[in-house]
């Protein structure tokens, strides 16, 4: 670490601090410390830092809030929460808002500790390791930021031995990011299996993975192994976790709580030591809420959860995949590489990819087979891409008929869109008639009004919503079409923001 270094920590702990203190002080290095937000915000005003430790729960601050705080006044600073246990999930959460790691308190080991420190002073490594794994496993991430968030939290998620839930449409790639995990983990060196929980049986489902003793059914004449035996010191990848039966799922809750099990008709206890991978394209929080999946496996399952977007939410990625299936292709059917013309690339950037990257990837193999000149044309592509397309202009021309403020905003509310503009029309000709720019005219503090309304109404319509399923969340989340933890954040966004907290 550069001797020059100086960090900052921020916990209500004095313990913490002390510790922290005497550690990079020892080494030479410059140390400020604060106990509350509030001493935080003072000596970032003060001081310019390299490195922050900041604490997850703090009496008058939230460490998110500190986070956003730092990555705006001092971008690059890193910063590193700590968390305990039962908060591993918000820790998630802050590296997809920019924090370069996070630790658990008790701190134990001392060295592993002194490496993470050294890690955040030198990202750029950190950076070429996350790229050379990702293009070693030919795990194509795109420049969406939703992606680039996701990406960096699995890359260090990886590192803790904690269950992972990996959420997304069919076809996103949950397995890919699956692997990605395992590559980068502590258990590389071991096999990674995967394992779809919706393509068995109940039965077969609990022999396939818990095994079975000789004789215990009908066909079993030998003693097998179950999966979670095969998987043990290992990663045990489990797709479409939302299919297991309620009795399968009371089993799978014993495992990850204990790491125990008994093989179908057997009486001697099995242990292993498995790190557990699950994933669904279902929405689990719905299912719990509908009583069809078990609430307490749902938060052994969401300790650490994400959410992989969908293909159609990253338009400016299309490009790379196209091109990197094109020549995954190419070389795997020893065809020579040829490009899509600018007409069948404008065909595929108006289809919307409901089955997302697996579609994507077959799509392109395709037409890449039934293209005979040098190019890949519109007539090239299967026809359910042409048809999306034409269905996309002819809705195109339609929306052109309308009136300009139906096409333009509040889509969501179509019957009552147009008032809607309207008003807003009003409200900008009279703000515009108003402003006197040559008086001066506070554009800061005008934005900061305009983003707490919002807020504050976004808030409102979430608690009508909330209301209207007599206090369910879940429900209520779902009906609006965001995740429960994003109806939270809105509410307590607009609370803050009108000072109801």
């Amino acid at each position: 670490m550069s001797k020059d270094a100086v960090f900052l920590i921020v916990d209500d702990e004095q313990e913490v601090c002390n510790f922290f203190s005497y550690l990079l002080k020892h080494k030479g290095y410059g140390v400020e410390t604060a106990n509350s937000g509030e001493e935080a915000s003072a000596r970032l005003k003060e001081h310019k830092f390299d490195t922050a430790l900041v604490d997850l729960k703090l009496p008058d601050a939230n460490g998110l809030d500190i986070l956003k705080e730092i990555k705006s006044c001092q971008p690059d600073c890193e910063v590193i929460i700590i968390t305990g246990y039962s908060t591993v999930k918000s820790a998630v959460e802050a590296i997809q808002l920019g924090a370069f790691d996070y630790v658990e308190k008790p701190f134990v080991d001392i060295n592993e500790m002194e490496a993470l420190l050294e890690r955040s002073l030198n990202v750029k490594a950190e950076t070429e390791k996350m790229s050379a794994a990702q293009q070693e496993l030919g795990f194509v991430v795109g420049r969406s930021q939703k992606m680039l968030s996701l990406v960096a939290a699995a890359q260090k998620i990886a590192k803790k031995n904690i269950t992972v839930l990996i959420q997304g449409e069919t076809g996103t790639g949950k397995e890919v990011l699956a692997r990605y995990i395992h590559s980068v983990s502590h258990r590389s060196d071991s096999p990674f299996l995967a394992f779809n929980c919706g393509a068995f049986t109940e039965t077969l489902l609990e022999s396939e993975l818990f095994g079975h003793e000789k004789g215990s059914f009908t066909g079993a004449t030998h003693k097998k192994k179950g999966i979670f035996e095969q998987a043990n010191k290992a990663t045990l990848f489990l797709d479409e976790i939302d299919s297991a039966s309620p009795a399968i799922q009371i089993k799978l809750l014993r495992v990850l709580e204990t790491g125990e099990f008994f093989r179908v008709g057997g009486e001697e206890m099995c242990k292993v030591d498995v790190r557990i991978i699950a994933a669904t394209n279902a929405n689990l929080a719905v299912k719990v809420a509908e009583n069809n999946f078990r609430e307490d496996l749902f938060y052994r399952l969401d300790v650490a959860s994400l959410s992989i977007p969908p293909l159609r939410e990253r338009p400016n990625d299309l490009e790379n995949f196209i091109n990197f299936f094109l020549e995954k292709e190419s070389i795997a059917k020893q065809i020579e590489i040829k490009p899509f013309s600018k007409e069948a690339l404008n065909t595929l950037k108006k289809h919307d990819w409901p089955g997302n990257i697996r579609e994507l990837s077959n799509t392109v193999a395709q037409a890449l087979l039934l293209s005979k000149g040098p190019q890949i044309t519109v007539e090239d592509l299967p026809e359910r891409i042409k048809k999306n397309s034409n269905d996309t202009k002819n809705s195109e021309e339609g929306t052109a008929r309308n009136s300009e403020a139906a096409k333009q905003l509040f889509r969501s509310v179509p019957e009552i869109g147009a008032k809607l503009e309207e008003l807003l029309g009003q409200y900008e000709a009279t703000l515009f008639e108003t402003i006197n720019f040559r008086q001066g005219f506070d554009f800061e503090h005008f934005s900061k009004d305009l983003n707490c309304w919002r807020d504050e109404f976004l808030a409102r319509i979430i608690e009508s919503a909330v209301d209207d399923t007599y206090g369910n969340q879940v429900k209520a989340a779902n009906l609006l079409g965001i995740t429960p933890r994003a109806l939270r954040y809105h509410l307590q966004k607009g609370r803050r923001n009108n000072g109801s907290d």
